[in-house]
């Protein structure tokens, strides 16, 4: 931006000296045109021809012949000032062809570095979710899953199975710790799961569930046979 602005001042200020210099070359002009002209000069008689009765007149002098009697470094001024001039219009014309230049070399620095840098990646969207701590308390084994608000209870029972090779695992006796501090019981309910999964994602913190033995099954105030019949392991 520094540079368009000194370039054009330059521009301006290289004009203004034309036009001095134009004014100047016209006022001299004139004041060529105004010099009063001279009376014919007469021959002396010394000089004419023997012949009695016959006289010999001068032309009168042109205007340059007068402006040079009156100043004779006239000329060499106005061809100084049209040399001045000359060189003022081609500093304007240098003037201009380097601003456009400059344009044209920024522009195409622009697009270069438009080139060179890549388009930033979107960053991937995080999916909400939740970190599961699953413990069997049978095999004394714990495992950590990581779940989201929309889980259902059978695909997680499926990859409990697999994790812990135990495919007696059951939805229904599979407990989990609430927020009261008590164990309780799926009961293959997906509501029940997605309920204290949203809970869990809004306070930020981690949910305990576990695979229960009978009788922590009884502990925990289940009495039913059919459920502690769920806690045997498979044969």
């Amino acid at each position: 931006m520094n540079n368009y602005i000194a370039m054009d001042r330059a521009s301006e200020a290289a004009a203004r000296d034309l036009a001095e210099v134009r004014k100047l070359i016209e006022s001299m002009g004139a004041i060529i045109n105004q010099q009063p002209s001279q009376p014919p000069q007469s021959i002396p008689q010394s000089q004419l021809p023997a012949h009695p009765g016959t006289t010999v007149s001068m032309p009168p002098p042109s205007n340059a012949s007068l402006s040079q009697q009156h100043d004779p470094n006239l000329a060499a001024f106005i061809a100084a000032a049209a040399a001045a001039a000359a060189a003022a219009a081609a500093t304007t014309t240098t003037t201009t062809t380097t601003a456009t230049t400059t344009e044209a070399t920024v522009a195409a620095m622009s697009n270069d570095i438009s080139a060179a840098v890549p388009a930033p990646t979107p960053a991937p969207v995080a999916t909400t979710g939740i970190v599961v701590q699953v413990e069997h308390l049978t095999l004394n084994r714990t495992l950590y899953f990581q779940l989201t608000a929309d889980a259902t209870i059978e695909p997680l029972v499926a990859g409990l199975r697999m994790s812990f090779n135990d495919s007696s695992i059951s939805g229904m006796v599979l407990q989990y710790k609430g927020f009261d501090g008590l164990w309780k019981c799926l009961l293959n309910r997906d509501d029940s799961l997605r309920r204290i999964l949203k809970q869990g994602i809004k306070n930020q913190a981690m949910l305990q569930m576990r695979v229960p033995r009978e009788h922590d099954l009884l502990t925990s105030g289940y009495t039913d046979r059919r459920l502690l019949a769920l806690t045997k392991p498979a044969a």
